[in-house]
């Protein structure tokens, strides 16, 4: 992982490692670790799809997700629901009219920021499958704790004894926010910190993208 730049010093991500065009059968996909919790996303289209299912103006997007027990819930909804209305900010839909987009994401271990490192992983897959974008995006997950101390991408142990747990998504252009989802208790300001910890540490996910795709985009003249 980038870590020698100055100003990233002070944010410390777990290393990440990236490995895309794992799946054959998919037309972009990449495996993403971040520490030991891992993710594999695939994507496929622009595909035809059926006519009562197409959007005259932009093409449909479907996110599947897969959870390790196999067993879907609620929280494995909600994280499509997520994953979804961040994709479907970043993807330039309006050039693939009346087509269909299909993300599927699968859990292979959870040991903490699990939603970061999906959306870190569909971000990687949808820049394999060579879709166009209005901007990439990248996740940051971080815990507050009960002395309100403000742990990045916390691992399992700080996750047990943390009072909240946020995942900030944030777009590659102006480093705005597109998508946020917490849980616990907190104040506005611990919220506001966190968010603003997040954004600078989300230059190291951006960074990260940078060498993966200038790996995989490497043509040997």
């Amino acid at each position: 992982m980038i870590t020698d730049n100055d100003e990233l010093k002070d944010f410390k991500l777990r290393p990440m490692k990236c490995e895309c065009n794992y799946l054959n059968r998919s037309d972009g996909s990449a495996i993403l670790s971040q520490g030991q919790t891992v993710a594999v996303v695939s994507v496929n289209g622009p595909l035809d799809i059926k006519m009562q299912s197409q959007s005259i103006g932009k093409a449909t997007l479907e996110v599947l997700f897969s959870s390790k027990g196999g067993k879907p819930s609620i929280g494995d909804r909600y994280k499509e629901h997520v994953i979804r209305q961040t994709c479907e900010s970043a993807i330039l839909g309006c050039l693939y009219p009346r087509t269909g987009i299909t993300v599927t994401i699968q859990e292979l271990e959870d040991y903490g920021g699990f939603l970061a490192c999906c959306l870190n992983a569909c971000c990687l897959a949808l820049l394999n499958a060579g879709l166009a974008m209005r901007h990439t995006f990248a996740a940051v997950s971080c815990a507050i704790d009960e002395q309100g101390n403000i742990q990045l991408d916390p691992a399992p142990a700080q996750l047990e004894t943390s009072r909240a747990t946020m995942t900030f998504v944030f777009e590659s252009r102006e480093k705005s926010l597109v998508t946020a989802f917490t849980d616990g208790s907190y104040s506005d300001s611990a919220y506001s910190e966190a968010m603003e910890r997040c954004r600078s540490a989300s230059d190291l996910v951006f960074q990260f993208y940078k060498q993966i795709v200038s790996k995989y985009s490497y043509v040997i003249g």
